[in-house]
């Protein structure tokens, strides 16, 4: 069975090993473990901006079609938005 990482911070047992191979070990791990927190925090508010430009686009654009007499192209405009909005957070969730 494949190992999964549960917490970003090691045990207190852990970090007691690691000081005994080398005393700045601990200090940097716990750094690590800080980056990686920042990046995925970024990640998930670029996600979610990128998300709601997309999803504002699209029904804008839906509406702009509607009003200006082009409704099956609105439409279309409106299911292949949709779709693709759907299929990022699938594969959003997917991924992990």
């Amino acid at each position: 069975m494949a190992s999964t990482k549960l917490a970003v911070v090691p045990s207190p047992d852990q970090l007691a090993k690691f000081a005994a191979v080398d005393p700045a070990l601990p200090a940097r791990i716990l750094e690590a473990g800080d980056r990686e927190l920042k990046r995925e925090f970024l990640y998930a508010v670029l996600s979610a901006t990128y998300g709601i430009i997309a999803l504002l686009s699209v029904v804008g654009g839906y509406i702009f079609l509607t009003l200006h007499g082009f409704a099956h192209s609105a439409a279309g405009l409106l299911a292949a938005g949709v779709l693709s909005l759907i299929g990022g957070f699938v594969r959003s969730r997917l991924r992990g």
